[in-house]
């Protein structure tokens, strides 16, 4: 069975833009003129439920009160932490359920029509017999929020064999690449849904990644494109790379994502970042080389190892 929502409204780009931007919905399909309604889709790669918001001449007539609400059940805390931060940003009051329920447990703030949408966690926990997933309930983690957060306090630093997942706990640190690509790997031994990796090449300088403005300044260079690793978590940017990470100051500089799988973060990766400088360093006229422009990207990630 397959579970729809719909709704009539005066604005379906207001909707589409809440929905998208702070939901984290997709825009999953629409219609123009259809009986005189004009539509749109909204949901979740996988999910057996969507929502519709249509248009028409006639003006909506709604009736709704205090417990009448849409509920988002998220995976993990951080999630959360990232609604929160979207929600200030965009100066977006929150308000107090008239259910005490919803008030200890989830926020809930009004989307353009004035309708009610609670955010809630309920975390997903371990189900998978597996030595990697046996290796984090060795450390007493039992839930999918508690391993991100112990994975986001790891300190930052390259592990000994990129293809080992283990080593992100067994050796107590990992990069972008390591952390992000143990979490999704995890995700998919115990069948979480909605876990996605994802590679976003932006430009890395002194403003998103204030270490590095020295090396670049000495080199000449403005910034240099980066590879970096980081999930989509119900389709919400999540990075994890230190506990102050905060993918929000990159979005402006990403130009380029897609999705790759956690054995990719080896070889695959790698490849694609070093081909996609090739290309740059010839499209733009950069006076160095290569191998010049690559010791200099080095010497950049062991400023954020510092």
């Amino acid at each position: 069975m397959t579970f729809r929502y719909a709704r009539h409204t005066t604005d379906l780009g207001t909707i589409e833009k809440f929905y998208t931007e702070i939901v984290g919905l997709e825009k999953t399909g629409g219609f123009e003129n259809h009986n005189h309604y004009d539509g749109i889709f909204l949901g979740l790669k996988n999910a057996d439920w969507h929502l519709e918001f249509t248009r028409s001449a006639d003006q909506p007539q709604h009736k709704s009160d205090e417990d009448d609400a849409l509920v988002f059940y998220l995976d993990a805390p951080i999630e959360l932490e990232q609604i929160r931060k979207k929600i200030s940003v965009r100066n977006i009051n929150t308000e107090v359920p008239k259910n005490p329920y919803w008030a200890e447990h989830g926020i809930m703030i009004a989307d353009p029509d004035g309708f009610k949408v609670i955010f809630s966690v309920r975390q997903p926990s371990f189900t998978a017999k597996d030595d990697l997933t046996n290796l984090v309930r060795s450390k007493g983690i039992t839930h999918w929020g508690e391993l991100i957060e112990f994975t986001r306090n790891l300190p930052y630093g390259r592990n000994s064999n990129r293809e080992d997942f283990s080593l992100v706990i067994q050796e107590n640190k990992g990069t972008c690449s390591a952390k992000h690509a143990f979490l999704k790997k995890i995700a998919d031994l115990n069948n979480f849904n909605n876990v996605q990796l994802v590679v976003g090449m932006y430009r890395m300088h002194k403003v998103n990644t204030p270490k590095i403005g020295n090396t670049l300044a000495e080199n000449g260079l403005a910034y240099i494109p980066e590879a970096h690793c980081y999930l989509r978590l119900n389709n919400q940017r999540i990075d994890v790379t230190t506990p102050d990470a905060d993918i929000e100051h990159l979005t402006g500089d990403i130009f380029q994502e897609f999705e790759i799988a956690p054995e990719q973060v080896n070889t695959f990766k790698v490849d694609f970042h070093k081909n996609y400088l090739k290309n740059w360093i010839k499209e733009n006229g950069i006076t160095l080389g290569f191998d010049r422009i690559w010791e200099i990207r080095e010497q950049c990630i062991k400023k954020l190892e510092a």
